[in-house]
């Protein structure tokens, strides 16, 4: 298929998980919708992809929807839907049923630990952010550690 040049259509934010298979895989791979158009949009995911690489990825809401990846930046690319999407499913697409991750990109299901409501809403805004919006809390975690060891021993020593 030849990919054409089309006008740039608006784009709507959705930073949503997703999921998405490459051309010829059934295995799904995780990965983070943050905009998208009625004819394409822009993704996040550990998925290594190349430009002109066809894959299928689902939008909740909007169904599995084929397309092309035009550009690559890192981890994200741009994509052109193979079919432009209808203005109904381009407006529907993330608000219908959640997309269930399969790994880190969503929600992890783990055991409930009982906390406070505060603590709780903490999580959820970590959660719910693309991993990377996480990494400069694995600095921030990794120099609370490094700190409060020593200090500890400190601490400990004086007592």
């Amino acid at each position: 298929m030849e990919l054409q040049q089309t006008i740039r259509a608006e784009r709507r934010q959705a930073d949503q998980p997703s999921t998405l298979r490459e051309q010829g895989s059934s295995v799904p791979q995780d990965s983070w919708v943050h905009d998208v158009s009625s004819t394409g949009m822009r993704i996040e995911s550990r998925a290594e992809l190349a430009v002109g690489d066809e894959i299928t990825v689902g939008l909740a809401g909007a169904g599995a929807t084929r397309a092309h990846v035009v550009w690559k930046r890192g981890k994200e690319y741009g994509c052109q839907f193979e079919q432009p999407l209808s203005a109904e499913d381009a407006a529907r697409a993330f608000l219908g049923s959640p997309v269930v991750a399969l790994h880190q990109f969503g929600h992890r299901t783990v055991e409930p630990v009982p906390m406070d409501d505060r603590t709780a809403e903490m999580l959820r805004l970590i959660e719910d952010q693309p991993v990377h919006g996480r990494l400069w809390m694995v600095g921030l975690a990794a120099a609370m550690i490094a700190t409060a060891v020593p200090l500890s021993m400190v601490i400990a020593r004086l007592f």
